[in-house]
């Protein structure tokens, strides 16, 4: 069953137009300052609300607790990290499908080295290991998005392998979050080879084997 229209955000429908985008840009911003003065460790919904300068119960209206909030933090983390990507490696390209291989290897670097995932990483494993045994959250589903896309491009391009995009994608997303989460283990053995290594894993595993 494909993934590409289930992602939703992670908040409640909040305030409409500039006010709720507004609140939303203070509370998130808050959020990842918070989180990383502690060092990815939990920190109050009120410490949150008061560094964005707002009231609890106004964070409330438009999030169900701290996890939301933070949760939307990620996705709006991942979706820069993806435009910054973008916007130096085009998703859609007609040189081939490397160039996206390459994209999906510099965003899975990006958040690898992202001062918020890494302290989220180190003081909140409980809260980013459900993502990662027990379900797919919504950053997940827009990097899933994201790599059908690029398969599904080079498909009709005759670079990727005959398969369900949603499903090639998804073994995509499984070997690059075991990269990125056991990098640290294997860092003294691969140094800077990490991501020339996982490009190949993924070229073996998505190339159409007819390609020259």
């Amino acid at each position: 069953m494909s993934t590409r229209n289930d992602v939703s955000p992670e908040s409640g429908a909040g305030e409409p137009g500039e006010q709720g985008d507004d609140l939303r840009i203070r509370v998130l911003d808050a959020a990842r300052e918070e989180i990383l003065r502690q060092h990815g460790r939990k920190v109050s919904l009120a410490d949150v609300a008061r560094a964005a300068g707002v009231s609890r119960p106004t964070v409330y209206r438009r999030w169900a607790d701290l996890d939301a909030v933070v949760r939307d933090l990620c996705q709006r983390e991942i979706s820069r990290i993806v435009a910054a990507v973008q916007a130096t490696t085009p998703l859609r390209t007609r040189s081939g499908f490397a160039p996206a291989i390459d994209q999906i290897v510099r965003v899975v670097g990006a958040i690898r080295d992202d001062e918020l995932f890494s302290e989220l990483w180190r003081g909140q494993p409980e809260f980013l290991l459900p993502y990662v045994f027990d379900r797919l959250g919504s950053s997940q589903l827009s990097l899933l998005n994201l790599i059908a896309e690029s398969i599904e491009q080079g498909q009709a391009d005759g670079w990727v392998r005959e398969g369900d995009p949603d499903k090639l994608a998804a073994m995509v997303l499984l070997i690059t979050q075991a990269a990125v989460q056991s990098q640290a283990v294997v860092e003294p053995i691969l140094g800077e080879d990490w991501s020339t290594e996982l490009h190949r894993a993924l070229a073996s595993y998505l190339e159409h084997p007819g390609k020259e």
